[in-house]
């Protein structure tokens, strides 16, 4: 059921909706009422007519009781047509200012009932009797009423034709009445908010999402700061997938102080993100939170945070998704993390996926893994972030990059191993290359003292050779050690 709709106010005087005959009308009804009786038909006898004045004399004073009770006696002395007319019809007048409604349709039908009324007579009182059964919300039986007096030739007035729209829409027949919401539109001079409003529930009630849409951006730009108007025509463009005509709407409501409700405004920053302008977004969300008008929540916190990231503002992400992380799980201690390490604080990063991890509840556990070797790896902590890597080579999502990690980092620690394995043998072929030189110079040309008791010559050992040769050329570390101890083992064997 549509809620309902006022009706035009009913005059207190027995005139109503005026319904005047058009003028084809008048000049038809004079040449009925000349086929309807002579003048003696509508005469009064004293016997009634001197009732009736006295009757009109307190209807003249308000006194409705005096009326109804000088009136209804004279129906049982045989009153002739006229008089049953003017009777009924001076009754229910009283009646209507009793509000006893029924009692005054009764009389009015009546009235007419009798014949002795002429066509502009039995006009008006039919388009009075529409009125009042829809004042008693018998909408069809007045509706019936209205069209009768109509087809009679009755004027449809802006005030009928609005009311026979609202007696349409009560009657929930819209498809019928749309006529008449239509032309009480149309006809309109000036055009009223109730005459918008009028069109307005007919198209919403037939689903005319367009028509509607036509009529909303004409009361938008005739009543721009009514925000009841604009959250419909944003309800509207919505509903015809208008997005963008959705968001400008949004934007000029908020710039005219219009959106005060959280959910609006969260919703208006959620449009900014959604078409690419997250950083004017956050800010709104922000400023709306510090002033007090979106709660902290949680959930407005992580939209926050999320925009701050489709931003990429990361520095005014973090002490979002750390309000966000302190109060969630892991997924938000992983956002955190991701927000740290785009921000180069590694060590952070390092300590946040590792508290997302130990959380759990992630999406992709392996790509967080991923994400952790990563970051320990580009701090040269190469062996924990193999650790990492190895890890996360069970979880299908991130086997194949994991993978190629730990083949990476494995075969790196591989080769700095072998170049320094080549730097000192090179270093230890310098170093022999030299002391062999200065021995055979020593047993060429020196003199005693190069030499121990043994006769074995000795020689000065640069310090960079030290670690690998002794006094006397022979080799006591280094690459070749073993090699070059066996070698000697061998030749003092075979001497």
């Amino acid at each position: 059921m549509i809620n309902r709709i006022s009706l035009l106010a009913v005059a207190a005087a027995f005139t109503f909706v005026m319904a005047a005959p058009s003028a084809d009308a008048q000049r038809r009804n004079r040449n009925q009422d000349e086929q309807q009786g002579s003048a003696e038909d509508r005469t009064m006898s004293p016997q009634i007519g001197e009732p009736i004045l006295a009757a009109q004399e307190c209807l003249d004073a308000d006194n409705l009781s005096c009326v109804i009770n000088t009136l209804t006696p004279l129906l049982g002395q045989g009153p002739n047509p006229y008089e049953q007319f003017i009777i009924r019809r001076m009754r229910g007048v009283a009646y209507y200012n009793q509000d006893r409604l029924d009692l005054a349709i009764r009389d009015f039908e009546a009235a007419i009932a009798t014949g002795a009324a002429t066509q502009d007579e039995s006009t008006s009182l039919r388009t009075n009797i529409g009125q009042l059964y829809i004042v008693s919300e018998r909408y069809s039986e007045g509706i019936a009423q209205l069209e009768r007096a109509i087809s009679e030739g009755a004027t449809l007035t802006p005030s009928l034709t609005m009311l026979l729209a609202q007696a349409y829409a009560q009657a929930e027949r819209f498809t019928e009445g749309l006529r008449y919401a239509q032309m009480q539109f149309d006809n309109a001079s000036p055009r009223e908010r109730r005459n918008f409003d009028m069109l307005l529930l007919y198209f919403q009630q037939l689903n005319r999402t367009q028509d509607q849409l036509r009529l909303i951006t004409q009361m938008v730009e005739r009543w721009p700061g009514e925000r009841n108007i604009w959250t419909s025509l944003v309800a509207l463009m919505a509903q015809t997938n208008n997005e963008s005509g959705a968001f400008e709407a949004n934007k000029l409501m908020y710039l005219n102080g219009m959106l005060t409700d959280e959910r609006e405004l969260v919703r208006l920053a959620q449009y900014y993100s959604y078409f690419e302008y997250p950083y004017r977004g956050a800010v709104i969300l922000e400023r709306e939170m510090n002033a007090g008008r979106v709660s902290r929540s949680a959930e407005n916190l992580e939209i926050l945070a999320n925009m701050w990231r489709q931003a990429r503002e990361y520095d005014r992400a973090i002490p979002v998704l750390e309000a966000v992380a302190q109060q969630g799980g892991g997924e938000d201690y992983l956002r955190l993390a991701e927000a740290y390490y785009q921000e180069n604080r590694l060590a952070e990063a390092e300590s946040a996926f590792e508290t997302a991890l130990a959380r759990g509840g992630l999406n992709r556990t392996g790509d967080a893994q991923a994400l952790l070797g990563t970051v320990r790896y580009e701090q040269g902590n190469r062996q924990s972030a193999l650790q990492a890597f190895r890890g996360c080579t069970q979880y299908s999502e991130s086997r194949r990059t994991c993978s190629g990690w730990v083949t990476f980092i494995t075969n790196e620690i591989n080769a700095e191993r072998e170049r320094e394995l080549l730097r000192r043998r090179v270093e230890v072929e310098e170093c022999r290359i030299t002391i062999d030189a200065e021995i055979a110079n020593i047993t060429i040309v020196g003199t005693e003292d190069d030499f121990d008791d043994e006769g074995r010559a000795m020689v000065t050992v640069p310090e960079r050779c030290q670690p690998f040769f002794n006094t006397y050329g022979e080799q006591i570390g280094g690459p070749g050690f073993e090699q070059a101890a066996a070698e000697t083992e061998t030749e003092t064997e075979a001497g």
